[in-house]
């Protein structure tokens, strides 16, 4: 059995994955806009390029998406994407990365658990848990 997450996204999930792609060493895979798919007939044409359905693979966790038009969109609550990262200067790059234009829930810290971890929402309304696991 695998498990995945699907992330809503208010029309920014190419906008989400690419930056994904970039800031977390993420993999592109598919990339379906709604003007490819038989919901085509059910968007208005400003909506044609929005993402049906996506995925990006970013370390061994995979994010599939898609966007939701305005009417139907709510930001993602009650969970976050927690990311273990192997030694303190990746984790405070990853930290910085998602924080851009994100809003720092607990700023990047030594805990007891960890010498180095954070809590951010990001850009596009997705919460992290960033975690240095050494």
């Amino acid at each position: 059995m695998n498990a995945s997450f699907h992330i809503h996204f208010n029309g920014q999930c190419r906008e989400a994955f690419e930056y994904y792609a970039d800031a977390l060493d993420g993999k592109i895979g598919t990339m379906l806009p709604f003007s490819q798919s038989p919901e085509s007939e059910n968007v208005p044409e400003s909506w044609q390029s929005k993402i049906i359905h996506g995925n990006i693979r970013i370390g061994n966790i995979n994010i599939a998406g898609g966007d939701l038009q305005p009417e139907h969109y709510q930001q993602p609550s009650g969970f976050y994407i927690l990311l273990s990262i192997e030694n303190e200067t990746k984790t405070k790059a990853t930290f910085d990365s998602l924080s851009e234009n994100g809003t720092v829930l607990f700023p990047l810290q030594k805990t007891f658990w960890s010498p180095c971890y954070g809590i951010v929402i990001d850009q596009f309304g997705i919460p992290w848990k960033v975690n240095c696991a050494a």
